[in-house]
């Protein structure tokens, strides 16, 4: 049967950044609603929304809840994570904390690598069930949809099997899940020296074997110094084009030499990190319709610059927010502190920050059609607050938790 909730203090249904494809948000363009009133079906579709005062008559029959005190905004999405892996990296904080960079740290025997051992040796039902509770630790804080990347196997048999965990995963939870394929997160030990030939590999074995069994929807490669090169990388990208599968990159994280408008080029859906990336960079991403992913909790978590979230916006660029969950520099499910880390920062508003973590993350893994916004005729996917508005979520520093609606 329809529902209605009236008396929602604030809703925000998102039209105005919708429209603009996420560009320049303002408070405008986040919809806001006082007083507001949704209707949804059995199927949580929405039937009408608009003021509590204006209420069709047809719907004064159906039953109702009053949300006084509470804001509702679309629900957020998580569009760049490394959830499923084994093990910790703990230590290597203190490392950090006492003077080592990612880089030293990497070469030390640490990093990537570390988790890449440890994810190796893990039962499969062990990975599955750290992923399920991380997983569910998104939805207590709102969050309908996660993108997941593999990575942390680095061999066909183990980059296959974090990726049955994530298809497994996706039948135990009401979140949707994105599955990314990341075979280049780093060389395993079993090619190294051999970068050219591990990359050939990815190529011709890898790719046509995750596409054939339709494991992931997202290719990834990690594009920096020490890891893999614009040219190995762009080889590895018209691979993964050819098999089907769409790309997402990780570039300027640490170097600028080109990754961001390799991205561009090859019309990536995103390119993450971008903390060091040149204003060239900023400019062909403002002229694209790749989205600008920034992570600004592994900025803080590692004391590196933050990425240049002022210039991006105001140059026209389509930009998300994730928290880039991950064991070894974000180790994070709160996206309310990624607000408030973006908006204290990053110098980001707050309407920037909200719609980065809606909008621009549902555009940055390509369900910008379904979720992100709240609009007449789509299902209802949204969070609610216990404030009467939105700014309560950043202003919490992470300890408001939105409750999720409509993920069922």
């Amino acid at each position: 049967m329809s529902r209605v909730y009236k008396h929602i203090s604030q809703l925000l249904t998102l039209e105005g950044a919708r429209k603009k494809k996420g560009r320049h948000p303002l408070e405008k363009d986040l919809g806001i609603w006082e007083d507001a009133c949704i209707v949804v079906d059995k199927a949580q579709k929405v039937l009408w929304l608009g003021a509590t005062s204006a209420l069709p008559e047809t719907y004064h029959r159906f039953p109702s809840q009053s949300c006084e005190g509470e804001t509702w905004f679309p629900a957020p999405v998580e569009c760049h994570t490394h959830l499923v892996f084994a093990g910790s990296r703990e230590k290597e904080y203190g490392m950090r904390c006492a003077g080592q960079s990612y880089l030293q740290i990497a070469e030390k025997g640490g990093g990537i690598l570390s988790t890449v051992k440890a994810t190796r040796k893990a039962l499969p039902e062990d990975l599955l069930r750290l992923a399920v509770n991380r997983i569910e630790s998104f939805a207590s804080n709102g969050v309908s949809a996660v993108e997941i990347k593999s990575g942390y196997g680095l061999t066909l048999e183990s980059e296959i099997r974090m990726l049955e965990v994530i298809r497994e995963a996706q039948r135990r939870t009401t979140v949707q899940l994105v599955p990314t394929f990341l075979p280049a997160h780093a060389v395993p030990p079993e090619f190294k020296g051999k970068d050219d030939d591990y990359v050939e590999e990815i190529c011709h074995v890898w790719i046509p074997e995750i596409a054939e069994r339709q494991l992931a929807t997202f290719f990834d490669a990690f594009v920096e110094k020490g890891y893999f090169n614009i040219k190995q990388t762009e080889k590895m990208v018209l691979a993964a084009k050819d098999a089907g599968l769409r790309v997402k990159l990780h570039v300027d994280q640490f170097n600028a030499f080109g990754g961001a408008e390799l991205a561009v080029r090859m019309e990536a859906v995103s390119a993450d990190h971008l903390d060091a990336t040149s204003d060239a960079a900023v400019q062909a991403l403002a002229k694209s319709d790749t989205v600008a992913v920034l992570a600004p909790a592994a900025s803080l978590f590692t004391g590196t610059s933050y990425p240049p979230a002022r210039k991006l916006i105001d140059a026209g660029a389509r930009v998300a927010l994730t928290t880039d969950f991950n064991p070894g520099t974000s180790p994070t499910t709160n996206l309310g502190l990624v607000a408030t880390i973006a908006a204290s920062q990053m110098k980001m508003t707050l309407p920037e920050a909200l719609v980065a973590l809606t909008y621009g993350a549902a555009a940055a893994v390509g369900l910008e059609d379904e979720f992100g916004s709240i609009t007449i005729g789509k299902r209802l996917r949204c969070a609610r607050i216990q404030a009467p508005h939105y700014e309560a979520w950043a202003y919490g520093f992470g300890s408001v938790s939105p409750e999720p609606l409509g993920n069922h």
